[in-house]
């Protein structure tokens, strides 16, 4: 697959577009103010265990504490904190929070960043990623990536990797791999080695809390991560940082891709001259359109997301059955993009048109899975529910596209919706109400929205001509579009000359 990476290198923030057949399908934003700690490892001390949830909070140095699972905590941490077994493969990790005691100093890498209202989650099991390897100091196993697909492949490069691992660690080997030989992954190996040795004296002397290795920035994991042999181009605005890529690439012993690396030399911003912005804009809409027609919908909750499948303008030509095939076809491979480009985690819904035939349920979930294929993080699908939903996880380990460019709206709190022009209106003739029987002002002026204004006529005015006469009052209403729909403003109470004075200057 042909795909192309582009840098935006700005004065605050660093974005990175991955774009496949011409499509965004990933994007990565980095923020100056922004704590990127994914990947980092710190010495740090165990403030408190939970065994009724079978946890553990650890103080890294942050404003809040990491969380540590079980799952995720490593056997043998009293005495050397290096010389630990794989929790996976060792039943006795089980008991691991009866090892874990307060106060204890334990060395841990951050897996997942802190998504409030909850803190960084952190492993025991280190891992170092390098161009086509992955150090595990706490482990002997060796993993391979499930995007090698081909099992020829996969055993060849295992056999490869067997003659080089270290009799202490594991390794994973890295979709990049592919293809290579002995001597590619040599220096790799050599460096990862060398660094977790650095790690771990650094880990000896220091004090908790403490960061002991901090992972690349964005510009520099895209080369060492995205940079397979899918990729064709890698297009960078800054001068400075292109001449940084190209030292890097030679750190890495990659000098012969550097003609994969260019310099954006064009007038327009780099992310408006290949359509990036148009497209980011889409990946925070809720309703995105299909080819035929039809369209889906994303409603994301706090636990999970729900994805809503419609025809919409599509209603085919005779066959409703070849109707309803097509447009969940075109959903199943639109989803495993907007996943990507959103970078949703945890559990997903999603409802399909309702389908009666098993072979077509078949080819839509086919599809989806072939979707998701191309996306690096790991995702499970879990067939058709009892209602005849589709589920799914996605691994999460850093907020999504909406949490990282959007804030909840301050006047609907999240909702999406705000009160209807007709019930402020009822508001404001409560409203009025009060301020006639508790007032004993002349004349009274509210503030509110246009629309609003709109509804306090007919049956509404004849109630406030009401309230003017038994109050004894002059009530004036006027619009303003500065004013929210929700809110009513009593701009003044007082004598009517003045009141008149006032509304004259209301705008």
């Amino acid at each position: 697959m042909n795909k192309k990476v582009i840098i935006d290198v700005g004065l605050t923030e660093e974005r990175v577009a991955v774009i496949e057949a011409g499509r965004l399908v990933e994007i990565h934003i980095e923020r100056i103010e922004d704590d990127k700690i994914v990947g980092n490892i710190y010495k740090g001390k165990v403030t408190n265990v939970l065994p009724g949830i079978e946890a553990a909070f650890v103080d890294i140095g942050i404003e809040k504490n990491a969380f540590l699972h079980i799952d995720k905590a490593t056997d043998d941490l009293d005495k050397d904190i290096e010389s630990v077994t794989d929790a996976d493969s060792d039943p006795a990790s089980k008991t691991v929070l009866d090892k874990i005691k307060v106060g204890q100093e334990i060395m841990v890498q951050v897996v997942k960043e802190a998504i409030p209202p909850k803190g960084a989650r952190v492993t025991t099991n280190i891992s170092l990623p390098g161009r086509y390897l992955v150090l595990m100091p706490n482990s002997t196993n060796v993993g391979i990536s499930h995007r090698i697909e081909e099992e020829k492949e996969r055993e060849r490069l295992k056999k490869i990797v067997q003659q080089t691992k270290p009799k202490n660690a594991g390794l994973i080997i890295r979709t990049a791999a592919w293809g290579k030989e002995l001597e590619d992954f040599l220096p790799d190996l050599d460096f990862l080695t060398r660094l977790w040795n650095k790690i771990r004296n650094r880990g000896r002397k220091a004090k908790a809390p403490m960061l002991l290795h901090e992972d690349l920035t964005l510009t520099y994991r895209i080369i060492r991560d995205l940079l397979t042999e899918e990729v064709k181009e890698i297009l960078i605005n800054s001068k400075n940082e292109y001449k940084n890529m190209l030292k890097f690439l030679k750190t890495l012993s990659l000098s012969e891709l550097e003609p994969r690396v260019s310099l954006y030399k064009g007038e327009k911003p780099i992310f408006e001259e290949y359509n990036i912005e148009k497209e980011i804009n889409k990946g925070l809409q809720k309703k995105i359109w299909l080819k035929c027609g039809g369209y889906l919908v994303f409603d994301q909750a706090e636990a999970l997301t729900v994805i809503d499948v419609n025809t919409g303008k599509f209603v085919g030509k005779k066959d409703m059955r070849k109707t309803i095939l097509k447009t969940n076809l075109q959903a199943a491979e639109e989803i495993g993009l907007q996943l990507r480009l959103r970078d949703i985690g945890g559990i997903i819904i999603i409802d399909f048109i309702d389908m009666d035939n098993q072979e077509d349920i078949e080819k839509v979930v086919k599809k989806l899975e072939e979707s998701l294929k191309k996306d690096k993080t790991k995702s499970n699908i879990i067939q058709n529910t009892e209602l005849g939903l589709v589920e799914l996880t996605r691994k999460r380990s850093r907020r999504d596209l909406e949490n990282m460019l959007r804030t909840t709206c301050p006047y609907c709190s999240g909702t999406g919706r705000v009160l209807s022009a007709e019930t402020v209106s009822n508001m404001v003739l409560r409203k009025l109400e009060e301020l006639c029987n508790t007032s004993r002002a002349e004349a009274v002026l509210l503030g509110v929205h246009p629309k609003v204004e709109e509804n306090l006529t007919g049956a509404k005015m004849l109630l406030i001509k009401q309230l003017e006469k038994k109050g004894r009052k002059t009530i004036y209403i006027k619009s303003s579009k500065n004013i929210h729909i929700e809110r009513i403003d009593v701009v003044a109470v007082g004598r009517l000359k003045e009141i008149k004075k006032i509304k004259q200057m209301f705008k």
